[in-house]
């Protein structure tokens, strides 16, 4: 966290929403914690299609009148760096990445799994593989998707990724990222934003996982075949990694707030299944 940032309240908070990393079970911990009238959830136009990788929530929101820009206390959206441009007040992000063998895993399950999905019928059939969906460039956010999303690009075409760019999204956390933590420590994560920024309402249960019966197979060999594939977003995982270690080994109060936030959640889990439970049986009966 960079010296001199203004208080919490002063700010508006961007949650860059990077897909497949645990952000759905983050967004219903950060909406028990921020009023909703303060928060914005970015969407694009209606009439444009939606993914994890575009530019369309940052000119959807440039596009609102200023009253209704400098309103939100926090933005929410699945987007690339840039927002905060058109953010008429002192703002700063928080984002999570996710180790990229197993989030390049969690999207083709989430193409195999949701047949509205523009990959799903070829996906289904057999038409195209794991292998096929991450270096067919058939979806650009298997093209090192991390890094494009921080570095804020979406115009470089598929396979031509460069040191530049990786340079670049680490430049971008270290000037505007209050917060960039990893899933596979979710807990901490947690614990650097109620820090950060005030919020205590943290306990949670893990929501929108996959079934156990629609996991993939998968091989050692299919993981390398990612990294192979998406060699920034490894080294861009690794630099978070490590920025995170040293953000906790500056504050000696940390170990002692995750232990305890720790306890307090194994304390709630029991009583959240069942919330969590009853608001998803809402869900789908009003779908249906």
């Amino acid at each position: 966290m960079a010296e001199g940032r203004p208080h919490s309240g002063d700010r508006t908070a961007i949650f860059l929403h990077v897909g497949k990393t645990a952000g759905w079970t983050l967004r219903q911990i950060l909406y028990r914690n921020v009023p909703r009238r303060e928060v914005m959830r970015v969407r694009p136009p209606k009439d444009r299609p939606r993914g994890f990788l575009n530019d369309d929530p940052l000119r959807a929101f440039a596009a609102l009148p200023e009253a209704d820009r400098a309103h939100p206390r926090l933005l929410v959206s699945h987007m690339i760096f840039g927002i905060h441009e058109s953010v008429p007040r002192e703002s700063t992000y928080f984002t999570m990445l996710r180790e990229p063998a197993a989030r390049a895993l969690s999207q083709y399950r989430h193409v195999l799994r949701r047949p509205e999905h523009r990959l799903h019928a070829a996906a289904a059939a057999g038409e195209l593989s794991l292998e096929r969906y991450v270096t067919g460039g058939v979806a650009l956010e298997m093209d090192n998707g991390q890094t494009r999303a921080i570095a804020g690009d979406i115009e470089t075409p598929f396979g031509q990724c460069t040191p530049e760019m990786l340079e670049r999204a680490k430049r971008n956390l270290d000037r505007h990222f209050a917060v960039a933590g990893v899933t596979e420590r979710f807990d901490e994560m947690l614990v650097a934003l109620g820090r950060e920024f005030g919020w205590r309402n943290l306990f949670y249960v893990r929501a929108n996982a996959a079934p156990e019966g629609q996991r993939v197979p998968v091989t050692e060999a299919d993981r390398e075949m990612i990294r192979a594939h998406n060699v920034f977003d490894c080294e861009l995982y690794r630099h978070v990694v490590e920025r995170f270690d040293e953000m906790v080994a500056r504050d000696p109060g940390f170990p002692s707030d995750l232990r305890r936030f720790q306890r307090g959640n194994r304390l709630y889990r029991p009583w959240g299944r069942i919330s969590y439970g009853t608001k998803q049986a809402a869900v789908r009966r009003t779908r249906s």
